[in-house]
């Protein structure tokens, strides 16, 4: 497939008002200064824009036209890489490549784990036609033990290692690799012939729903579903009863997809803790407002030091709120923010919403989420030392 810019940004829609720019959390310039950036950008120009953005799609939540200027930057940065490829340090965050962190969670998981992640194997290659099942991408595989849970009582979760929506690929601009694993996607499914698909995080919805099929013509047979949704039923139909109020104070660390798929969407982890008995605080700046967890801050410059002064940052707004938790709804979120934690001991317990969902039901829940974040975080150091220094750049579908 050849990429082009306008299958990501609608120039006809720009008219160049330098909102996206200026409303950006990050970069907030003024209106002369964002127009002028943006013209830059667009005339296919070096931006500082392009060293400076944290990738959160802030700006598309501002443009009035719907023009996806985020796709602009995001087009920039895949010449970039066409042109120069990746650092070798990147690898480690890359889902499918050799000694990622992926593989050092996999190396922590307990045997109850081992049992379940092997059990999405086998459902995912078992008859599925016309079947609803809830799909578990790199992020939830960190974390299995969260769907040891009567939340997901009864229902069929399929998973495999290598099946992944390309989430981490498309935000570094690595298109081709996106399209690959895109056309896997494909094909598992034609073959599975699920009816709906539940997506565990917003990013796989966003991918799967929106991005692959309009940005690079993957045909994905099945209904995409938000697990916010289905989730939500389930309360309504009593499949989800809460036995227990949770009656504690929780900040909410927004999902970038989250706020770019607008309030529908972000909104529905906040429901569902208010239905568990949590009153919801929003960090200051929220919402489209607010930015990435610090996973993201790494893609600029591919600096690991970026992403956890990303997280610390968040970590400050979640303790100026004075809550009692820290509650994110994405596991990519929560796992950055479990390792920026071990440089910034704000006292203040970080749980993912599915954790309190799953207490709230009247099960009590032992996170493995510290010490694993802890222990990926010292083995990526450790296999990644050669790299970090390293001024070597590699184009990984090669």
């Amino acid at each position: 497939m050849d990429f082009e810019l306008k299958n990501f940004f609608d120039l006809d829609r720009c008219q160049l008002c330098g909102r996206c720019l200026s409303q950006c959390p990050v970069l907030g310039y003024s209106e002369d200064k964002a127009k002028a950036e943006k013209q830059k950008l667009i005339k296919g120009e070096w931006s500082e824009v392009l060293e400076r953005c944290k990738s959160c799609f802030s700006c598309n939540c501002f443009c009035p036209n719907q023009a996806h200027p985020y796709g602009l930057i995001l087009f920039r940065w895949f010449e970039r890489y066409q042109k120069l490829g990746i650092p070798i340090r990147a690898l480690s965050s890359l889902p499918v490549e050799e000694k990622n962190f992926m593989e050092f969670a996999k190396r922590d998981y307990t045997r109850e784990e081992r049992v379940l992640v092997e059990e999405w194997r086998k459902n995912l290659h078992s008859e599925l036609s016309g079947r609803e099942v809830i799909f578990v991408g790199c992020n939830g595989q960190v974390f299995p033990y969260l769907f040891n849970s009567p939340v997901f009582k009864d229902a069929v979760i399929i998973s495999e290692p290598g099946l992944c929506c390309g989430e981490v690929y498309y935000r570094m601009g690595i298109f081709s690799r996106v399209e690959k694993l895109g056309r896997k996607l494909e094909a598992v499914y034609q073959k599975a012939k699920p009816s709906r698909v539940i997506m565990f995080c917003l990013a796989g919805y966003n991918m799967q729903k929106n991005i692959l099929p309009k940005n690079f013509g993957i045909r994905l047979e099945p209904e995409i579903i938000y697990i916010g949704d289905w989730l939500l039923d389930r309360v309504k139909t009593g499949a989800i009863q809460f036995k227990r109020a949770l009656n504690r104070r929780v900040a909410i660390q927004e999902s970038c997809h989250g706020k770019a798929l607008g309030k529908d969407f972000s909104e529905k982890p906040r429901e569902l803790l208010r239905l568990a008995g949590a009153e919801v605080i929003d960090l200051n700046p929220c919402r489209e407002k607010q930015i990435c967890c610090g996973a993201a801050d790494g893609i600029t410059r591919f600096n690991p030091i970026d992403m956890v002064m990303g997280g610390i940052r968040q970590w400050r707004l979640a303790k100026a709120t004075g809550a009692d938790l820290f509650v994110p709804y994405c596991a990519t979120c929560y796992l950055m923010l479990k390792m920026a934690g071990k440089f910034y001991p704000s006292f203040i317990p970080c749980v993912h919403y599915l954790e309190l969902l799953t207490y709230a039901m009247g099960k009590d829940v032992v996170s493995l989420a510290d010490k694993r974040a802890g222990k990926i975080m010292t083995k990526v150091m450790l296999s990644s030392a050669g790299r970090i220094f390293s001024r070597k750049r590699i184009h990984p579908e090669g």
